[in-house]
């Protein structure tokens, strides 16, 4: 059994990797990262059976990952700190699933129920969209992003962010309250995260929220207005995007 394990948390990773260990002793772990953006090229280069996937990942749900694995050749089992209702969407759903903090005899029915479905994974990928679906209406999946601040780290919600200035190796990030923050990463890295969520980079300098978007104007080389009143520039290579998001 070739197994690999994705998750933000290194302490998780560790207790699952020692876990698995015990319980199964020719387990063979051939990845494991905390990194989720780099994991989608790391993984694809690697041959395993299963994955173990936390779902709450800043930047970028473990659902969101999956997206990246089209025609994937593994299977998967979900770990989640999810709440008790949401649980319930899994089971109803027939996910396997892990609950944190992640107990022994739940890890050998999951693993166990897994070699029993392994060949019927058509029917798994449809399971996990339903279950999708349904998290979403529920209220389930709020995407956040976890950005670096003065002495720390903070998440901000994917849906409060109008747009973000680059202010060279920093970021302005313009939120719906009327703040902003100023990290301290650059707008290629900011674009990478938010590139899930379908933001677009319409100049060199700017990345929106194509949600907040309320006019496009051909005058002046071509400029948005977003919500908050604010005008930004579109580059020539965008101008077509931002028409077709209106024509749509």
């Amino acid at each position: 059994m070739r197994v690999a394990i994705i998750d933000d948390e290194l302490h998780c990773i560790e207790s699952l990797e020692i876990t698995l260990v015990n319980l199964f002793p020719s387990i063979d772990i051939v990845y494991k990262s905390s990194k989720v953006e780099k994991a989608i090229a790391e993984l694809k280069e690697k041959q395993i059976d299963l994955l173990f996937l936390d779902i709450e990942m800043p930047g970028m749900s473990g659902f969101q990952f999956l997206e990246n694995f089209v025609d994937r050749d593994f299977d998967v089992i979900f770990t989640t700190a999810y709440s008790e209702y949401a649980i319930e969407a899994f089971k109803t759903h027939a996910i396997s699933y892990l609950l944190k903090p992640i107990d022994e005899t739940e890890l050998l029915e999951a693993v166990g129920h897994w070699r029993k479905t392994r060949d019927n994974e058509e029917d798994v990928d449809q399971d996990i969209s339903e279950l999708i679906s349904h998290l979403k209406r529920e209220g389930f999946m709020k995407s956040k992003i976890s950005v670096p601040v003065a002495g720390g780290y903070r998440y901000l919600e994917v849906d409060n962010i109008i747009y973000c200035q680059s202010q060279s190796n920093y970021t302005n990030i313009f939120l719906l309250n009327g703040k902003s923050l100023l990290i301290s990463k650059t707008l290629k890295t900011i674009n990478e995260l938010l590139k899930p969520f379908y933001f677009i980079r319409v100049h060199k300098s700017y990345l929106i929220n194509p949600n907040f978007l309320v006019q496009y104007s051909r005058s002046d080389g071509g400029y948005v207005v977003m919500k908050n009143q604010t005008q930004i520039p579109v580059s020539k290579d965008k101008r077509e995007v931002i028409i077709n998001l209106f024509k749509a």
